[in-house]
């Protein structure tokens, strides 16, 4: 693969060239009340909303763009500031305990952020390929494989176009104590050109690291690009029911991988990932996907499955490690502030 890699650079080169007021007091739970492993209740916290962006200049404290946005809906967004379907639009989210600290973990998480997207796009498309018998399932896994090691992409030319925060109280139910907490949310906008750019950067790391005895054609190179295009040019958009059940899955990922070393952590991923699919399946999987779990051997067969249930929740659970801690945290804050 080191050897045919750079057959693939006119394809890359192709698509980067086309162009292709008053303090609130409102408050509402910051995480639904939820059962534990023992059975008992937990409690949610609380959250109250103090101040935000402009308020002193009577700006809204939820503008009509944010919530959308949020679960993956740019339109409000693009209509607001005049934005064609030439670009793409992310959102980037973090907290931290002033504006200026959530502003800086909000830079440090858009990066890793692009990278899941990104990851996920060729998982999915894999999986799918795979599914069809395009390549073999041994390709599959490798592609999977080598996707959970870029943990960050390249983002030279995303250009920070908008940022909005809100300031928070967190009451915890356990103990009553206050917290104050800065959510930050950061608009890139970035040119079609710009994006395939991050695109075949990403891409090119992930065909170069493939082992030499895993091989893909151009017609696969050519329309995975085309694919992950697509999906940024056309994300996802999540229902609130969707974005809850991403959040939970998550935070299922994420709980079964802390404090372990990093083998153990695939392994805890997988075994959390193969409950969450059974918990995610949709007609889809059960169609197409009809894999039995206890057969799985490893994260990344985990992961093809989370690919082919066609649930959106379950495939963004899927490439959540510990780095994904603060994104968790600042995006289930979020939830309790927008809806």
């Amino acid at each position: 693969m080191k050897k045919s890699i750079f057959g693939f650079t006119a394809i890359l080169a192709a698509v980067v060239l086309s162009g292709c007021g008053s303090t609130s007091n409102v408050s509402s739970a910051n995480t639904k009340a939820n059962m534990s492993e023992s059975g008992m209740t937990i409690a949610a916290n609380k959250t109250y909303l103090r101040d935000w962006t402009a308020r002193s200049l009577g700006g809204e404290a939820r503008p009509d763009w944010l919530a959308p946005a949020f679960l993956g809906d740019f339109s409000a967004y693009k209509a607001k500031f005049g934005l064609g379907d030439e670009y793409v639009v992310k959102v980037s989210t973090a907290t931290g305990a002033d504006v200026r600290g959530a502003q800086m973990r909000t830079d440090i998480n858009y990066a890793r952020m692009v990278a899941k997207e990104l990851q996920q796009s060729v998982n999915n498309y894999a999986a799918e390929r795979s599914r069809t018998g395009a390549i073999d399932k041994a390709t599959c896994d490798a592609i999977e494989e080598v996707t959970q090691a870029q943990s960050s992409a390249e983002i030279t030319g995303h250009e920070k176009r908008t940022e909005f925060y809100h300031i928070v109280d967190e009451e915890d139910a356990a103990t009553g104590k206050m917290t104050r907490k800065v959510v930050l949310y950061q608009v890139y906008v970035i040119p079609a050109q710009t994006w395939a750019r991050t695109t075949a950067t990403y891409l090119k790391k992930v065909l170069g690291d493939l082992p030499e005895e895993q091989t893909v054609d151009e017609k696969f190179v050519s329309g995975l690009v085309g694919q992950m295009m697509e999906d940024a040019r056309h994300p996802t958009v999540m229902t609130q029911k969707q974005k809850e059940q991403e959040l939970e899955y998550s935070g299922k990922m994420l709980q079964a991988q802390v404090d372990l070393e990093p083998q153990k952590q695939k392994d805890a991923a997988q075994q959390a990932l193969v409950k969450i699919v059974e918990d995610g399946k949709t007609e889809r999987t059960k169609t197409v996907a009809n894999a039995k779990t206890e057969q799985v051997k490893s994260l990344a067969e985990a992961q093809t499955m989370a690919a082919l249930t066609g649930n959106p929740a379950v495939s963004s659970a899927a490439t959540v490690t510990p780095a994904d801690k603060d994104w968790l945290e600042a995006q289930n804050l979020a939830m309790s502030l927008l809806f």
